[in-house]
């Protein structure tokens, strides 16, 4: 059995065609294409937006997403290998990091 694992926050799986790809771009954003099976082994927890679908697109743009800052909410999501639940906001599992007692302000 493997050690579980941390997830980082979801990335937006676009199709090549969405015209929100162009306005990202438009505006600097770094989208990564990718054949379908690479972006499933490379983002597991990775969400889809409404143009894609990965059983019926080949390829896809993948769009590494800055979510608000948030703490840990758990979700009913839980993948085998996964340290804990997926945060319902993120779909990360925010790691160790986020699981100390910080002081407010040192994050």
């Amino acid at each position: 059995m493997t050690a579980p694992r941390e997830y980082p926050p979801a990335v937006l799986v676009h199709s090549e065609s969405c015209p929100d790809v162009a306005s990202l771009r438009a505006h600097g954003a770094v989208l990564i294409p990718m054949v379908t099976p690479a972006i499933a082994r490379a983002y597991p927890n990775g969400r889809m937006h409404n143009c894609y679908h990965f059983t019926l697109q080949a390829r896809g743009v993948v769009e590494t997403v800055q979510y608000p800052q948030h703490e840990y909410e758990e979700s009913t999501v839980v993948y085998e290998d996964a340290a804990r639940p997926l945060c319902v906001v993120c779909m990360g599992t925010h790691g160790a990091l986020d699981r100390l007692i910080l002081p407010p302000g040192v994050r």
